[in-house]
């Protein structure tokens, strides 16, 4: 589904998504990381335009799957997706991880093969999750959180009206939520995080087990990071020259 949501995000606002996130350099997309390429596509489809539409409530009025679907579930679970940051506080091996929303100050149940695997507790990601009736999944763009990272996060949260103990996250409006996310990724990617995709303790050595990954750009007849199977020019690099 992220797949077919990726393919419609049109080129104004994968341009536009770019920029915010200090994708775009002299007109080309470059990535630290394929991983980075991820993070883009998942901030394109929830970038809310000015009339509030994403691409996912875009997709449902669009191409609705039939009504009882596992597709139409998912999209309209989509459309409650959120961005925060999390702490791990426990974990299912081979399940998932219980986790404390920092921002929203409550508790939930990550559903992740891959995190309930790999993650250890006290370690902190930021992600846009997807809730459902019983448990939280990602939108598969997480970022890990090392101390440093936090640090630089919280005092710029602290510098806007996302000010943690004054906002109430819980009533973030979507053009909120995308200069929030903006801010997280930005801050991320300025510590070096969207090279250590792994989760760090906070304090501790940032990118344990984490593989780094040169800055490059993408060829235009290169097959796109992002999976698709298209080549560069004809997705993710659609009009840039």
């Amino acid at each position: 589904m992220n797949d077919r949501l990726a393919n419609s995000v049109p080129k104004q606002t994968l341009d536009e998504c770019g920029r915010i996130l200090g994708f775009v350099h002299k007109g080309t997309l470059v990535f630290e990381t394929e991983d980075e390429v991820a993070l883009l596509m998942d901030y394109c489809i929830y970038y809310p335009q000015p009339d509030g539409s994403n691409q996912v409530t875009r997709f449902l009025e669009t191409s609705p799957p039939p009504a009882d679907s596992d597709e139409m579930r998912t999209l309209q679970a989509m459309t409650h997706a959120y961005y925060s940051l999390f702490q791990i506080k426990d974990l299912v091996r081979g399940v998932g991880v219980e986790v404390r929303d920092v921002l929203r100050d409550e508790t939930g149940f990550i559903a992740d093969i891959g995190l309930g695997s790999s993650a250890r507790p006290n370690m902190m990601m930021a992600t846009r999750v997807i809730p459902t009736d019983d448990f939280l999944t990602t939108g598969g763009a997480a970022l890990p959180v090392d101390a440093s990272a936090a640090s630089r996060i919280i005092k710029a949260l602290g510098q806007t009206i996302f000010n943690p103990g004054a906002f109430d996250f819980k009533r973030i409006t979507p053009q909120q939520e995308a200069k929030l996310a903006a801010l997280i990724i930005r801050e991320c990617r300025s510590t070096g995080m969207t090279s250590h995709i792994a989760y760090a303790e906070p304090g501790g050595p940032a990118g344990v087990g984490s593989r780094v990954t040169r800055r490059r750009r993408v060829g235009r007849n290169e097959p796109c990071p992002c999976g698709s199977g298209k080549k560069f020019k004809m997705c993710c690099g659609r009009g840039h020259a």
